[in-house]
């Protein structure tokens, strides 16, 4: 359970991060005009539900299977640690 809420924990401080981000980005956007924020704008938009996707499925991944999890994150650190010792 400590995983679960560390993961949300982390989930939390990204979605605020990214809220304080949009908040900051808001004005300048509107001085630019619009004709030059519609594509960035969208492509944020699009980038934004992506990895809010990606998030939920990795959330939901690891609630559903925590055990092959913990064994997933163990085996790529003795892989990691293997190749940066030689």
């Amino acid at each position: 359970m400590t995983a679960s809420s560390g993961l949300k924990a982390e989930l939390d401080a990204i979605r605020a991060e990214l809220s304080l981000l949009r908040q900051q980005a808001g004005p300048a956007e509107g001085e630019a005009g619009s004709a030059g924020a519609g594509p960035w704008s969208t492509q944020l938009a699009e980038l934004n539900r992506l990895v809010q996707d990606m998030l939920a499925d990795a959330e939901e991944t690891v609630a559903e299977h925590p055990v092959a999890t913990i064994a997933g994150a163990l085996a790529l650190g003795i892989l990691i640690g293997r190749l940066t010792a030689r």
